[in-house]
């Protein structure tokens, strides 16, 4: 799984037209109501449920703030996102071997990768919206 998170956000440079990759289809577990999940089964489809919901607003941002850039600082973003990835694997890693072995172990990892994703697509947002005197902003080029 970390794998395919890294390819998916390294693809997320295509630049050709309408480039985005569909959806995976939810588990079958999924409930009709994810606050009335009862089963381990029906929680961890919700928690997939919840990551994909938060890669797919991380990848819309990503994707904005690349082609707002110059190629250069585009090829400091790429770097910047595989070292990313790699650390939101490792540390939710980390997390999930609180549980290691169990049932909740997937779930808990994907709450942890959601959770992290969603703040680093507010830390992405943020580039794009730089605020007056902010140092450490990029000023992305206007299209």
């Amino acid at each position: 799984m970390p794998r395919f998170a890294a390819l998916l956000c390294l693809g997320l440079f295509a630049h050709s037209a309408g480039a985005t990759a569909p959806a995976a289809k939810p588990p079958h577990d999924l409930p009709a109501d994810c606050a009335r999940a009862e089963t381990q089964r029906q929680l961890t489809a919700c928690a997939y449920q919840d990551f994909e919901h938060a890669q797919a607003a991380h990848a819309a941002v990503l994707r904005e703030l690349s082609a707002r850039l110059d190629p250069a600082r585009r090829t400091l973003l790429r770097t910047a996102q595989k070292d990313w990835l790699t650390y939101r694997t490792a540390t939710c890693g980390f997390e999930a071997s609180a549980v290691r072995g169990g049932s909740a172990e997937p779930m808990v990892r994907l709450h942890c990768q959601t959770r992290l994703t969603r703040e680093r697509t507010q830390e992405l947002r943020r580039q794009l919206n730089c605020p007056e005197g902010d140092l450490g902003c990029l000023r992305p080029v206007r299209p």
